[in-house]
């Protein structure tokens, strides 16, 4: 602290004991004696359930061995990889924390947060954050699931009032942790509009402003005394960054939601990883005061490590860190053919020992009571895992937002979105037409085998299949809804519309109710295209969730409501249609490569 800041320091507190010097009431933070405090902090956001390692495709450099770069098949991550990491770096300096995200793999379809929850209590967090998805299953099922948990549950700007389950749950705003005798504090903030919007959170659970629960718990925290602040955020990358620029009292941001894999050391790009932003990413506050950002990917598939000193104003001096990608054999590598065949193992020693030589990737042993943890849950999974339903000839990627292309081009976005916007539509014969929001798709359709599992893990969702009568007016509205709300900070990627039987052309940027244009419509007896009726009258098929009119898609909900009888439900579980789809529909249960005429995106274009 320079001079002119400790005058002022003294100032303002002699002139706040002569204010309370009546009746010696003074703030908490007045006797505070502060002191710089070293921290570790190690970070996970987006696991979606993804409790296990998975199979992955990394580009390895053999510099050294004359081979250069090379793909190599590997397992990456999981929570056994992560403990064991954990256990390495924790010390009584270290915080581990997670901005939460369940839903998304058959863990959870079946045992709905409960493995999680057991391997969250081993790690022993310090904060979990909700994220939107944890809602997935109803607020009385999170409640148990709080219940169950051993470690501090926090979003400070979620209320539950007595009408929830959720009312008597212990959710905290923030937790106030010690070291060396320093108070260091770890705020929560959940984003409201995709909570409310992307989740089955009900009118029960009340929500407060993102920045104006931020700001309130801030001053809260400095009046008790605590200048090191912690905001474990599940946000998003882009709104962490608003955030920072409009708040005070916060240095360190440990993000969520928009599984951001972020890279300072140019290690991960070279790996074959898309990053986009640094490690740690830099934003000035209000008083132009840097901000920290950090995420930590998704799906389990790392652990983040941030190292950081504050001084005794609570400010950072050093920081440094990136994010840790934890693997482990079984390694592949193509041979002549271009065929996935096993790593020798003089192939082997050659890739353990390029790993050795890269920062951001390192091998790890596994941690057994993580896997004793899992090991009844997995065993009870077997028969599930192995039945196989069909073949994919050609991976089906499930990328939620399309980039730009041209009508011929070869198109962008999430074919897995259209697979199953095409199961809808053949397992409901009513319907004319069908929508899929992008998010309601967890996983690609990966080239080969593909069983019950791989169903559940693209479909995990707890909804089932609808019908709702529309005129081509109100699909072409519905439509655009999706598409706005997919576009912005506060919303959700994952409303982005795919379709079976329509096919639109594009315009990202677009001002409300203008981004999608030129619809066609097939014919289901036909199969002939047209312009869309916007008069006629179509049955729309589509998921219980965007039915009600969450993810943007507010038109769904107002025929519904307005119009009872054009809404139907089947009462068929999400994941039915996908998996008679395969064992039914296709030929020779062969998912053949996508049919670029049948896709519903004729082109993409984004407006500067």
């Amino acid at each position: 602290m320079n001079l002119i800041h400790k005058i002022f320091a003294l100032s303002t507190i002699s002139s706040l004991m002569l204010i309370s010097g009546c009746n010696n009431d003074k703030s908490p933070s007045q006797d505070e004696s502060y002191k710089a405090v070293d921290i570790t902090i190690l970070h996970t956001n987006d696991h979606h359930s993804y409790l296990e390692g998975q199979t992955y495709d990394l580009k390895i450099d053999h510099d050294e061995s004359a081979e250069g770069v090379e793909d190599i098949r590997l397992n990456l991550g999981g929570f056994s990889r992560i403990a064991s990491a954990i256990s390495e770096y924790r010390d009584t300096n270290t915080l581990v924390i997670n901005s939460g995200e369940l839903n998304g793999t058959l863990y959870f379809s079946l045992y709905k947060g409960e493995v999680d929850v057991k391997v969250f209590n081993y790690l022993n967090l310090d904060a979990y954050q909700l994220g939107n998805h944890e809602f997935d299953e109803g607020e009385a099922r999170l409640a148990e699931l709080i219940e169950m948990a051993n470690f501090p549950i926090i979003s400070g700007n979620v209320h539950p009032t007595a009408d929830s389950p959720l009312y008597n749950s212990d959710i905290k705003p923030y937790v106030i942790k010690e070291i060396d005798d320093e108070k260091v504090a770890i705020l929560g903030v959940l984003k409201v509009e995709k909570t409310r919007e992307s989740s089955l959170v009900t009118n029960a659970v009340e929500f407060t402003d993102e920045i104006t629960s931020v700001k309130a718990h801030v001053a809260d925290l400095t009046e008790q005394g605590v200048n090191k602040i912690i905001l474990l955020s599940h946000l998003g990358y882009d709104f962490d960054q608003v955030l920072a620029t409009q708040v005070t009292g916060i240095d360190i941001i440990v993000g969520g939601d928009t599984h951001n894999a972020l890279d300072s050391t140019g290690e991960l790009a070279k790996l074959g990883v898309n990053v986009t932003g640094e490690y740690p990413s830099v934003v000035n506050n209000p008083n132009n005061e840097p901000v920290y950002i950090v995420q930590a990917w998704e799906y389990a598939k790392g652990l983040g490590k941030l190292n950081v000193s504050f001084d005794a104003d609570g400010k950072v001096t050093e920081i440094g860190g990136h994010l840790e990608l934890l693997v482990g054999q079984p390694y592949q590598v193509k041979n002549e053919s271009g065929s996935w065949v096993d790593a020798s193992v003089a192939k082997i020693a050659d890739i353990s020992k390029a790993i050795s030589n890269v920062s951001s990737i390192r091998e790890i042993e596994e941690d057994v009571a993580v896997n004793e943890i899992i090991q009844p849950y997995k065993d009870s999974l077997e028969e599930y895992q192995q039945v196989e339903l069909g073949i994919v000839s050609k991976t089906m990627p499930f990328t939620r937002i399309p980039t730009d292309f041209s009508l011929g081009q070869q198109p962008s976005g999430s074919y897995a979105a259209q697979v199953v916007a095409d199961a809808f539509l053949t397992y409901l014969p009513k319907a004319d037409v069908s929508i899929q929001n992008a998010g309601g798709v967890r996983s690609e359709f990966t080239s080969g085998v593909f069983t019950v599992a791989d169903a559940y893990t693209i479909l995990p969702f707890s909804n089932t299949v609808v019908t709702i009568d529309m005129t081509g007016a109100q699909i072409i509205k519905v439509l655009n809804e999706g598409l706005t709300y997919s576009q912005g900070i506060s919303a959700s990627t994952g409303s982005f519309p795919y379709s079976s039987h329509l096919r639109y052309d594009v315009i990202l940027g677009a001002l409300e109710q203008q981004g999608i244009t030129n619809v066609e419509v097939k014919d289901r007896i036909t199969n002939e295209w047209s312009e869309i009726d916007l008069n006629a009258t179509y049955s729309v098929a589509t998921n219980s969730f965007t039915a009600q009119g969450k993810d943007g898609y507010v038109t769904f909900a107002e025929v519904r409501e307005n119009t009872p009888a054009a809404f139907e439900e089947s009462d068929v579980v999400y994941v039915v249609p996908l998996i008679e789809y395969f064992r039914d529909e296709l030929e020779n249960n062969m998912l053949s490569a996508l049919n670029n005429e049948e896709y519903c995106i004729k082109s993409v274009i984004t407006l500067n």
